[in-house]
C-alpha cells in the first residue's frame, strides 16, 4: 500500500505551512524516479510505505553535490556561511540511523564546519517504510533508531511490526493495516516544538523504532569480525572478479548516505586576485581519485579501489566510530549498472577468509 501526497491533506498543508519558515525536502517523483524536492516546486509528492529509494540520498541537504567555501579578493578570504533551516521529510529507518554515522564522522578528528552548521540547523523527520528489494539493514546494525536520532517520526500504518518502545510484537504472517489518522512520534525538543502546529496525535518516544526484518532474512554479519576479515582478503581473487564486472563509474558513492569524498576547485575570475573555492562530491571509484602530482595513483587498479572501498565500510569506520559505514539501505545495488551485490561481496569475503 503506498500513501500519496494528497491521501493526507492535512498533511500536505502542513508541510506548506512549515515552508513559509523552513527550507521543507520531501521525496517526490520525478521522471519515474523518487528525488528530494522543495516542497511547494511539485504536486506529487510521495513518501509512502511501499516507496523505493530516492536517487541521491538525503545527506544532500546538509553536504551538498557542490558549494562553495570561500571567496577571496584582494589578498581577503571570505568565508561562505550555510545558512539554511531545512527540515528533511520521509528518510527510512537506515536513512536516519546513517546520518547519526554520518554526522559522528564529520564531527570526529577534524570537524566539518560547514557540514555542522547545516546539520546542527537541520531537522530530520523519519516516515515509516516496507522492505524493499536489496536492503539490508539488520545485517549492518542501521536497522534500529532510538530517540535522538530523529526529530520526528510519522507512522502511517500502525504496524505491530514496527517494534517501538521495545515491545517484541510482530506482524502475524506481514500483514500490515493502514491507519485512518497518521500519529507522529517526537524524538527530540525540536521535533516537539516543530509538531505544535501537526494535525496528528503526537507521542514522545520512549525506545527505540526497529524497521521491518524479512521473515527470510538471513543471520546477521559478524560485525566485529569484519575489519580483520577484509584485511586478510586483500589480494584475493573476488576483488579481480569484481573488477572484470565493475564499470567504475562511482554510481555506488554517489547513492550511498555515507560516502563523504570531496575534491576542491579554485576557480579565478578575468582578475586572479579574485576568486573562490568549491567542495564538490568525488568518488574513491574513480581513476584520478588517488593520482597525486608526478601522475603516481596509489590505487591504480580497479580491484584496488573496489576493495578500498569495502575496507572503508566495514574496517576503518568500523573501527575508528563502532559502526559499520553501510546503512544496508541497497541503494548502492539498486543503481550498479553491473549489477555488485554488497551482500554477495561480503559472502565472498566471509567465504575467502574462512578458507584461509
Amino acid at each position: 500500500m503506498a500513501y500519496g501526497y494528497d491521501a493526507h491533506p492535512a498533511l500536505r498543508r502542513w508541510l506548506l505551512e512549515l515552508a513559509a519558515d523552513y527550507r521543507v525536502l520531501v521525496p517526490a517523483e520525478k521522471g519515474g524516479n523518487r528525488i528530494f524536492q522543495e516542497v511547494g516546486t511539485t504536486d506529487a509528492l510521495v513518501f509512502g510505505l511501499a516507496q523505493d529509494r530516492t536517487v541521491l540520498p538525503a545527506k544532500k541537504a546538509f553536504l551538498p553535490p557542490e558549494e562553495m567555501l570561500f571567496e577571496f579578493s584582494a589578498g581577503r578570504i571570505l568565508p561562505a556561511m550555510p545558512l539554511d533551516d531545512t527540515i528533511v521529510f520521509g528518510l527510512h529507518v537506515c536513512e536516519l540511523s546513517a546520518d547519526r554515522l554520518l554526522t559522528a564522522n564529520m564531527t570526529h578528528d577534524r570537524p566539518d564546519f560547514h557540514y555542522l552548521v547545516r546539520r546542527n540547523g537541520g531537522i530530520i523527520a523519519g516516515v515509516s517504510c516496507r522492505r524493499t528489494s536489496g536492503c539490508f539493514c539488520e545485517k549492518t546494525g542501521h536497522d534500529q533508531i532510538v530517540p535522538g536520532d530523529f526529530d520526528l517520526f510519522l507512522d502511517l500504518d500502525g504496524c505491530p511490526g514496527w517494534d517501538y518502545a521495545g515491545t517484541g510484537e510482530q506482524c502475524g504472517g506481514g500483514a500490515k493495516t493502514s491507519v485512518a489518522q497518521p500519529r507522529l512520534i517526537a524524538g527530540s525538543a525540536a521535533g516537539r516544538k516543530l509538531a505544535a502546529s501537526a494535525p496528528f496525535p503526537l507521542e514522545n518516544a520512549t525506545g527505540a523504532i526497529r524497521a521491518p526484518v524479512a521473515a527470510a532474512s538471513s543471520k546477521t554479519w559478524p560485525l566485529d569480525e569484519l575489519p580483520a576479515r577484509i584485511r586478510d582478503s586483500f589480494g584475493a581473487t573476488i576483488w579481480d572478479d569484481l573488477a572484470a564486472r565493475c564499470l567504475g563509474c562511482g554510481n555506488c558513492t554517489i547513492v550511498c548516505p555515507l560516502c563523504y569524498c570531496f575534491y576542491t576547485r579554485d576557480e579565478t575570475g578575468l582578475a586572479p586576485e579574485t576568486g573562490r573555492r568549491l567542495r564538490l562530491w568525488d568518488s574513491c571509484q574513480l581513476l584520478a581519485f588517488a593520482r597525486v602530482a608526478g601522475g603516481h595513483n596509489f590505487r591504480e587498479s580497479r580491484s584496488e579501489r573496489i576493495w578500498y572501498r569495502f575496507s572503508h565500510k566495514f574496517m576503518r569506520m568500523q573501527e575508528t566510530l563502532g559502526h559499520a559505514g553501510c546503512s544496508g539501505c541497497g541503494a548502492c545495488f539498486h543503481f550498479c549498472p553491473a549489477n555488485i551485490d554488497p551482500q554477495q561481496v561480503i559472502a565472498d569475503v566471509l567465504e575467502v577468509t574462512d578458507s584461509a
